[in-house]
């Protein structure tokens, strides 16, 4: 399994954010702008768009799936910095279901989800590490009908369901 994620500056206050998580079985990488606006020296809001498309595929012992699909996160975030490098940073976002396409074998998986599928909630804390590396504490809560990294199990209904993930990063 691996995880990158690339913050890039295009201009002023603008970003355009990366992220791609492979795992093998099922992968997705996201695209989409930021803009990040101070509102004083130590708060700063943003407001982001991540378009992601999400792949996978099984061929084990005459189990044969696959599936694709587009999802949208629009997002706003809320940072707060303690000090020059420890940050606290609450993220809300939005999680939509653009197209989901899955097959067993041949036949495909008809199945209807919801556009608005469920929303997430991050907690992250940033600080310093190593030299110029920081190290990054996450909590993010997810509450969906849909979580990309489930679509081998073909859920037979349609209700939210709670998805914790805990995070840690480096910064480079």
């Amino acid at each position: 399994a691996g995880d990158v994620h690339v913050l890039r500056r295009l201009h002023n206050k603008w970003y355009l954010d990366g992220h791609l998580s492979l795992q093998g079985l099922q992968n997705l990488a996201t695209l989409g702008p930021r803009i990040a606006v101070p509102v004083s020296d130590r708060i700063s809001i943003a407001a982001g768009n991540d378009i992601g498309f999400w792949f996978g595929f099984i061929n084990v012992q005459g189990v044969k799936t696959r599936g694709t699909g587009w999802q949208n996160y629009p997002n706003l975030s809320l940072g707060y910095r303690f000090n020059k490098r420890i940050l606290l940073t609450l993220k809300a976002e939005s999680m939509m279901n653009i197209g989901i396409n899955t097959h067993a074998g041949d036949i495909k998986v008809t199945t209807d989800y919801r556009l608005f599928s469920g929303s997430a909630y991050t907690v992250a804390l940033e600080q310093p590490f190593y030299g110029k590396k920081s190290l990054t504490l996450a909590f993010r809560a997810m509450y969906t009908n849909f979580y990309w990294q489930t679509w081998t199990l073909f859920e037979p209904y349609d209700r939210n369901l709670f998805f914790p993930q805990v995070i840690v990063g480096i910064i480079l």
